[in-house]
Protein backbone atom coordinates (compact mmCIF):
# COMPACT_ATOMS: atom_id res chain seq x y z
CA UNK A 1 0.00 0.00 0.00
CA UNK A 2 1.18 3.41 -0.47
CA UNK A 3 -0.20 7.41 -1.07
CA UNK A 4 -1.06 8.11 -4.42
CA UNK A 5 1.14 11.75 -5.04
CA UNK A 6 -2.23 13.54 -4.57
CA UNK A 7 -3.75 11.23 -1.67
CA UNK A 8 -6.57 13.46 -0.37
CA UNK A 9 -9.43 15.78 -2.12
CA UNK A 10 -11.94 17.60 -0.69
CA UNK A 11 -10.80 19.01 2.27
CA UNK A 12 -10.94 22.59 1.30
CA UNK A 13 -14.44 21.78 0.70
CA UNK A 14 -15.17 19.94 3.95
CA UNK A 15 -17.67 21.96 6.10
CA UNK A 16 -17.70 21.10 9.77
CA UNK A 17 -20.41 23.06 11.84
CA UNK A 18 -17.96 22.83 15.01
CA UNK A 19 -14.50 23.00 13.57
CA UNK A 20 -12.07 24.31 11.04
CA UNK A 21 -10.03 22.06 9.32
CA UNK A 22 -6.31 23.75 9.14
CA UNK A 23 -4.31 20.83 7.56
CA UNK A 24 -3.94 17.55 7.15
CA UNK A 25 -0.92 14.99 7.06
CA UNK A 26 -0.45 11.81 5.37
CA UNK A 27 1.79 8.86 7.06
CA UNK A 28 2.70 5.87 5.77
CA UNK A 29 5.25 3.25 7.95
CA UNK A 30 5.92 -0.82 8.18
CA UNK A 31 5.59 -1.97 11.42
CA UNK A 32 7.36 -5.04 12.67
CA UNK A 33 5.01 -6.80 14.84
CA UNK A 34 5.33 -10.82 15.80
CA UNK A 35 3.43 -12.02 12.75
CA UNK A 36 5.34 -10.27 10.17
CA UNK A 37 5.64 -7.19 8.74
CA UNK A 38 2.59 -4.53 8.11
CA UNK A 39 2.29 -1.41 6.26
CA UNK A 40 0.42 1.12 7.74
CA UNK A 41 -1.44 3.94 6.22
CA UNK A 42 -2.40 7.13 8.70
CA UNK A 43 -4.24 10.47 7.67
CA UNK A 44 -3.89 13.42 10.55
CA UNK A 45 -6.07 16.15 10.32
CA UNK A 46 -5.14 19.26 12.17
CA UNK A 47 -8.39 21.13 13.36
CA UNK A 48 -9.19 24.70 15.21
CA UNK A 49 -12.79 24.70 17.23
CA UNK A 50 -15.01 27.39 16.07
CA UNK A 51 -15.70 29.26 19.48
CA UNK A 52 -18.86 31.13 18.30
CA UNK A 53 -20.86 27.88 17.38
CA UNK A 54 -20.12 26.42 20.94
CA UNK A 55 -21.00 30.17 22.41
CA UNK A 56 -24.15 30.04 20.50
CA UNK A 57 -24.95 26.57 21.12
CA UNK A 58 -24.16 25.52 24.96
CA UNK A 59 -23.62 28.93 26.84
CA UNK A 60 -25.86 31.20 25.47
CA UNK A 61 -28.93 28.81 26.22
CA UNK A 62 -27.20 28.40 29.74
CA UNK A 63 -27.30 31.52 30.61
CA UNK A 64 -30.64 32.51 29.46
CA UNK A 65 -32.19 29.41 31.37
CA UNK A 66 -29.86 30.24 34.47
CA UNK A 67 -31.43 34.11 34.26
CA UNK A 68 -35.21 32.31 33.68
CA UNK A 69 -34.44 30.55 36.74
CA UNK A 70 -33.59 33.65 38.77
CA UNK A 71 -37.23 34.93 38.34
CA UNK A 72 -38.76 32.26 40.98
CA UNK A 73 -37.08 34.80 43.51
CA UNK A 74 -39.34 37.51 41.98
CA UNK A 75 -42.49 35.47 42.17
CA UNK A 76 -44.16 35.77 45.77
CA UNK A 77 -43.06 33.12 48.25
CA UNK A 78 -47.37 32.15 48.22
CA UNK A 79 -47.46 30.78 44.73
CA UNK A 80 -45.86 27.51 45.05
CA UNK A 81 -46.82 26.17 41.92
CA UNK A 82 -45.57 28.96 40.03
CA UNK A 83 -42.32 28.47 41.88
CA UNK A 84 -42.43 24.54 41.02
CA UNK A 85 -43.26 24.68 37.67
CA UNK A 86 -40.66 27.57 36.55
CA UNK A 87 -37.92 25.10 38.28
CA UNK A 88 -38.96 21.95 36.55
CA UNK A 89 -39.01 23.83 33.50
CA UNK A 90 -35.40 24.81 33.93
CA UNK A 91 -34.14 21.82 35.18
CA UNK A 92 -36.11 19.35 32.03
CA UNK A 93 -34.57 22.80 29.30
CA UNK A 94 -31.05 22.15 31.18
CA UNK A 95 -31.22 18.57 30.33
CA UNK A 96 -32.39 19.17 26.84
CA UNK A 97 -29.76 20.96 26.06
CA UNK A 98 -26.95 18.94 27.81
CA UNK A 99 -28.61 15.96 25.81
CA UNK A 100 -28.85 17.67 22.30
CA UNK A 101 -24.78 18.68 23.06
CA UNK A 102 -23.97 15.13 23.59
CA UNK A 103 -26.00 13.25 20.77
CA UNK A 104 -24.63 16.18 18.60
CA UNK A 105 -21.30 14.52 19.40
CA UNK A 106 -22.06 11.44 18.72
CA UNK A 107 -23.08 12.14 15.43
Amino acid sequence: MYWKPMPVRGVEDADLPQFTIIGYETNDRKERLATGIYQRLSLSFKLQRNIGYFVFQTYLPSILIVMLSWVSFWINHEATSARVALGITTVLTMTTISTGRFLNTLL
